[in-house]
């Protein structure tokens, strides 16, 4: 019975031990998704994988097996995937970053929907550690054809293998490299939206491929046989290498290596730029280091443009160069500095200027009740002292129109003193007179006797005349 109890106990405590176990070693989850696009019968379509790190760390070794109907889908292109034309498609890459994402291309052959199924996947983090990926498929919805037609044949067939062409021995030199002008390519090399055409080249009618839009590629060949297309040059017959960057679900761009038609502010820095194991320039703006522009040909447009790179995103967007600034002075570089301080810290400048008119317009204020403080002083010293204002000393200078004397201003001030002058005068005017009077009379009859001439008085001025023949006269006095 003993045993039993502890064959038991093992037991319980290896079950409880199993899930400990399990908690220790685990693997990291991700997820593998596929778009679902749609598209009509003859037309090509791109269905993008995408591989996505839930924790958020680089991903690392990625493969996926799958499996397609190959009557209704033909394999056209897809970096890293390799398909045998039976139905089976292989994907096998590395990534450099959290998501994984390329795209593969199929030519749809008849109406209905295709699906892409996963049959494995093996894929890690750039760690080492094990990444469980969520599987996921696609499904093509195929419609008819603007002409009505339901399926088409495959083009990638093994007649047209054989019929491709040959190396030439044109030798053809891109960035160094020594390559031969080839036609051996068939229609599974051709890139998604390019089509079979012949153009005339070293003395010669040869094969090419182009789009709608004009953009030619040539088929190149290096030392060791391995060949792949080269953006052509119709102009200077030339090539360059030919990386097709997806921007959107319709438009792609080709770096090119050009320079000469870039028109870039000083400020913006030459600088080469790594796309799928191809230098290209770029341009980078030492302010924004996240971004860098590059030259590249609209694929959809045919047209040359500038393009900026987001390191961050790993996007391209379209890129319209900013003004080149205009010096108003090459002399006076401090103005321009001073310029563009005031413009990157605007709100600041802003804030010191009203504090500096708020600080004059409180000076202002002091200094005006400052000087009204002051009259007021001034006025009541004048009072306290009797001292006369500058308009009342204009005044005394005024004179008697009638005397020719200067009238003398009086001031409130000035009345006692007038009304004893008054007083003072009328008294002392009588008594005066009077006593004068008398004393001139005497003297004055006794003298005229023996005067016969004109005696002449001057009475504020005037002059009076005196008649001989008249026995009576008047004599006016001037008040002394």
């Amino acid at each position: 019975m003993k045993i039993f109890k502890r064959l038991a106990g093992v037991i319980l405590a290896v079950s409880l031990m199993v899930p400990m176990i399990g908690t220790v070693a685990f693997a990291a989850e991700g997820v593998l998704m596929y778009t679902d696009p749609s598209t009509k019968v003859g037309e090509n379509v791109d269905i993008d994988l995408v591989v996505q790190s839930s924790s958020g760390e680089t991903v690392g070794d990625v493969q996926v097996n799958m499996t397609y109907d190959p009557s209704t889908l033909e394999f056209v292109s897809g970096d890293g995937f390799t398909a045998d034309g039976s139905g089976a498609l292989t994907y096998q890459g590395t990534g450099d970053s959290a998501e994984l994402r390329k795209t593969v291309t199929f030519r749809a052959l008849q109406t209905g929907e295709a699906k892409l199924t996963v049959d494995s996947t093996t894929a890690s983090l750039a760690s080492g550690e094990t990444l469980e990926l969520q599987q996921g498929s696609s499904t093509v919805t195929i419609e008819a054809a603007d002409d009505g037609t339901t399926s088409v044949e495959p083009q990638g067939t093994a007649e047209a293998s054989d019929t491709a062409g040959e190396t030439t021995d044109i030798s053809v030199t891109v960035n160094g490299v020594e390559y031969f002008f080839s036609e051996a390519f068939t229609s599974n090399d051709i890139p998604a939206g390019f089509t079979q055409t012949t153009l005339t080249f070293n003395g010669g009618e040869r094969q090419f491929v182009a789009n709608e839009a004009g953009v030619t590629l040539g088929y190149l060949v290096d030392a060791s046989g391995a060949g792949s297309f080269f953006l052509y040059n119709e102009e200077d017959a030339t090539f360059s290498p030919f990386v097709q960057l997806s921007i959107s679900d319709t438009t792609s761009i080709v770096p090119l290596s050009a320079t000469d038609s870039v028109s870039l502010p000083d400020t913006y820095q030459q600088v080469e730029l790594t796309v799928q194991e191809q230098q290209y320039p770029a341009w980078s703006d030492p302010m924004a280091p996240r971004y860098y522009v590059i030259y590249a040909l609209n694929t959809r447009t045919g047209e040359n443009a500038l393009y900026q790179y987001d390191t961050d995103d790993g996007t391209y967007q379209y890129f319209i160069a900013p003004a080149e600034e205009e010096e108003t002075s090459s002399g006076l570089p401090i103005p321009g500095k001073i310029g563009e301080m005031i413009n990157n810290h605007l709100l600041i400048v802003m804030i010191l200027i009203g504090i500096i008119g708020l600080i004059l317009f409180i000076l202002m204020i002091v200094f005006a009740v400052k000087l009204v403080h002051r009259n007021q002083e001034l006025d009541d010293l004048y009072d306290e002292y009797d001292i006369p204002f500058d308009d009342e000393e204009e005044d005394t200078g005024k004179k008697d129109r009638k005397s020719g004397k200067k009238e003398p201003v009086l001031t409130d001030d000035d009345e006692y003193d007038d009304d004893y002058d008054d007083e003072y005068d009328d008294e002392y005017d009588d008594e005066y007179d009077d006593e004068y009077d008398d004393e001139y009379d005497d003297e004055y009859d006794d003298d005229y006797d023996s005067r016969q001439a004109t005696t002449k008085v001057k009475k504020k001025g005037r002059k009076q005349k005196s008649d001989p023949d008249e026995d009576d006269y008047d004599i006016n006095f001037i008040d002394i």
